[in-house]
């Protein structure tokens, strides 16, 4: 049987799972890991010992018993192992046993129930940053009752507050996490540009060992920045803890959209109305046909202030909705709906708001878009950042420290605008 062949970084990643007793890896997609993780776990039942356990643990049941199935695979590929008889195989379950030493592997969903009497040698991670953290301190938890215990989790860096990876990143960092448990990070150089060879190969070590090809990083790079996703490629290739894409447009994009006049009396118009509670007010409008422009913004302005703006727009365009942000200025909504005008709260559905910042995104990119290129708009739209969310999408923020409201108008006039466009052709789209 042919040995498997160990490039230099995973041999130094075995040396560190060796010595310690826990050891996370941050490692971009395509390194390897699971091959990596699935010989770990193959090598420990195969080793000694009577009845040892090796538990693998994923988020899904599924994924966990992937990892088991990789073991099964390597041992099926060899035709020594397979004419001896030693294993046993559950494919369906999850689970592989070691006749001789009646050793075995099994896997489990990452649920606190699942692990509940769990008595593992060794505890194997899959893709730990999507894991929850206390899935993880239990099993660090456990290290020393049985001895040569060890923990090995890997993963993608994700997304989202609550990623189990960026906890013990930062706790790295730090120089904070507990007496043997270690923590390898292989990633590119925060802010560098996603095209620079140099840290694609720092962030991708199995590039060097000859196992992944780099040709196909630039293709990736190129698909994903053009559909506005530049952060997952930050993520799952450069390694790099994403939790903000920066600045969201790219740099001149909005003012290289098409210039498009106010709308003339009469048009038929959606009106956004974003702000805080009292501070600040933003009035911003969008055509049918997707022409954005300018309405009004003020600090501190009355109820009665807001509503005369909004009333002179009624009377001046045939108003489709006003839509604005929610559990704000109720009374002045009421009064507003009783006057005539049509009032309609931004839907706070996750969905809506992840469609329509990756919508506009497009539409500015595209210069599908067309605006008044009013100052004021462009310097607020210039300002937008998007947060990415667990699932990986970018979704527009609202911050204290920095007025958008104007930017958030624009945004909800023109995606509502677009349903009601596109609603009329009788187009499939998602309308609340």
């Amino acid at each position: 049987m042919e040995p498997m062949r160990i490039a230099g970084f995973q041999r130094r990643l075995l040396r560190t799972i060796i010595d310690s007793l826990a050891t996370f890896v941050s490692i971009p997609a395509g390194n390897g890991k699971t091959t990596l993780m699935a010989a770990v776990g193959l090598e420990r039942v195969c080793r000694g010992g009577e009845y040892v356990e090796v538990d693998v643990l994923a988020t899904q049941e599924e994924q966990a018993r992937r990892l088991v199935q990789t073991m099964i695979h390597m041992v099926e590929s060899s035709p020594r192992l397979m004419e001896s008889d030693l294993f046993d195989f559950y494919k369906r379950e999850g689970v592989l046993r070691y006749r001789p030493s009646g050793s075995w592997v099994k896997a489990h969903p990452a649920k606190l129930s699942s692990i509940q009497g769990l008595n593992s040698d060794l505890t194997l991670i899959d893709e730990i940053g999507m894991v929850p953290p206390e899935i993880v301190t239990s099993m660090i938890a456990r290290l020393g009752k049985k001895p040569g215990q060890r923990v090995v989790g890997f993963g993608t860096p994700g997304f989202g507050a609550d990623n189990m990876l960026d906890v013990l990143r930062v706790m790295s960092h730090a120089d904070d996490l507990p007496p043997g448990v270690d923590f390898i990070e292989y990633a590119a150089d925060a802010g560098c540009e996603i095209t620079d060879e140099v840290q694609q190969r720092r962030a991708n070590p199995a590039i060097d060992a000859g196992f992944l090809d780099p040709t196909s990083l630039p293709v990736k790079a190129a698909l994903l920045a053009a559909a506005g996703r530049e952060h997952e490629f930050r993520a799952y290739h450069l390694g790099q803890p994403v939790e903000t894409s920066g600045p969201w447009l790219p740099y001149g994009a909005w003012a290289e959209c098409t210039h498009a006049n106010a709308p003339p009396d009469g048009a038929q118009v959606v009106l956004g109305v974003w702000g805080n509670y009292r501070r600040l007010v933003a009035v911003c409008g969008c055509t049918l046909d997707g022409a954005v422009f300018f309405g009004w913004q003020a600090e501190r302005p009355t109820d009665e202030q807001v509503a005369d703006v909004l009333g002179r727009a009624g009377d001046q365009w045939e108003v489709l909705e006003v839509v604005h942000k929610p559990h704000i200025r109720h009374s002045l909504v009421a009064e507003l709906e009783d006057r005539g005008l049509p009032m309609v709260p931004w839907s706070l559905e996750a969905k809506v708001d992840v469609d329509s910042t990756a919508a506009l995104y497009q539409a500015i990119a595209e210069q599908t878009l067309a605006h008044d290129h009013d100052e004021h708009l462009a310097a607020q739209v210039a300002m937008l950042t998007a947060k990415v969310d667990r699932h990986g999408n970018p979704r527009l923020v609202e911050s204290a420290e920095v007025d958008v409201s104007a930017a958030l108008a624009a945004r909800a006039a023109w995606w509502r605008a677009r349903c009601l466009a596109e609603d009329e052709a009788g187009l499939d789209l998602v309308i609340w």
